[in-house]
């Protein structure tokens, strides 16, 4: 389940994944972007080939091949949640730098579902009510369900529905690359969701849409949004500095604010992946790169890739300037993804 909610670890807030280098300002950016890239590099993705799979090496949290897994030879109840309700077994999920996933039972309901489990303290946990409250309104088939959450002993505990399949970049990679309508098929349910979330009122902006954010049941096809911990309601205000490098449009690097249509520059970039099987910006070698090109209105390679013509041409619709971006994207792209392939 490559990378899930937000987290930092040590004195840095969960949901500011990358603020505490990405300051909010250009020449702040770029100064720490260039003296301090060890640090930087740390907490952006990164892969590496071990064996002939990729493992995610970032502060999110990577499923894990089944020899990966700890292994037991019979499940058990090892933890139970303080209204009785959620079951956590022994068998863990996934797991990463700042978060460990387990599986467990509903027992009201009967169902598998996600036990995850984040460092933080009571003050970061506090911090984060304003993004539970969002996390709890949220209901969409399209969209993770946030079941509960809780604060123990030094953990942020929190309960979500189970995806069987991983993520789309996993499954992506199972694939090789899709077919076009398998593509669009994905599109049309991620679409579903972003456009629920930015009707809300005020609009809710995910922040860091990505195929590794997007989880999917490979039985029956069906997508959904994850990771809704970088979500933040849109109040008329500036945002921190949060995503990662190859998604994130140009004006989150900007001290002015953004809005919505951060969420469909980053859907530009995960149909790219979708088309290519690239993660945008391949070419480049670090996120210092990367910044500079988005920052320049730099496109990235992969682009001239894309064979289908109305494919590339949403792409670059996704990655205009922010004032050219879609601005009647939900019919639009609705139109063009529901079309059918030849």
């Amino acid at each position: 389940m490559e990378h899930h909610p937000e987290n930092n670890g040590g004195d840095t807030p969960l949901h500011e994944t990358s603020s505490y280098l990405l300051n909010g300002t250009t020449g702040e950016i770029m100064t720490d972007i260039n003296t301090d890239f060890e640090a930087y590099s740390k907490i952006q993705p990164h892969y590496i080939e071990q064996k002939h799979q990729y493992v995610l090496v970032d502060n999110y949290v990577s499923y894990l091949h089944d020899h990966e897994l700890h292994k037991h030879d019979r499940e058990s109840v090892i933890e139970e949640s303080p209204n009785h309700r959620y079951a956590k077994l022994n068998t863990i999920l996934g797991k990463g730098a700042y978060k460990v996933v387990y599986k467990a039972i509903d027992r009201e309901e009967g169902y598998e579902v996600a036990w995850n489990c984040c460092q933080t303290t009571t003050a970061e946990f506090n911090d984060l009510n304003q993004e539970i409250k969002i996390l709890k309104q949220v209901r969409h088939p399209n969209i993770i369900n946030f079941h509960d959450c809780w604060y123990k002993d030094t953990e942020f505990i929190f309960v979500t529905e189970l995806m069987t399949s991983g993520t789309l970049r996993e499954y992506i990679r199972k694939l090789s690359l899709p077919k076009m309508k398998i593509v669009k098929r994905w599109s049309r349910q991620i679409l579903k969701g972003l456009i629920y979330l930015h009707s809300h009122n005020p609009p809710i902006i995910h922040r860091d849409i990505k195929c590794d954010n997007i989880f999917i049941n490979g039985a029956h096809g069906e997508v959904k949004i994850g990771d809704m911990g970088t979500a933040k309601m849109k109040l008329g205000k500036k945002y921190t500095v949060i995503g990662t490098p190859e998604f994130m449009a140009p004006e989150m690097y900007e001290e002015k604010g953004y809005n919505e249509k951060v969420d469909i520059y980053a859907f530009g970039m995960c149909l790219l992946e979708m088309v290519t099987g690239e993660y945008p910006y391949n070419e480049c070698k670090n996120p210092a790169q990367i910044y500079r090109k988005v920052t320049s209105g730099i496109k990235p390679e992969s682009l001239k890739k894309v064979q289908d013509p109305e494919i590339l041409d949403l792409i670059s619709h996704c990655l205009d300037a922010e004032n050219e971006r879609l601005e009647n994207y939900t019919e639009e792209i609705q139109w063009i993804i529901i079309r059918p392939c030849d």
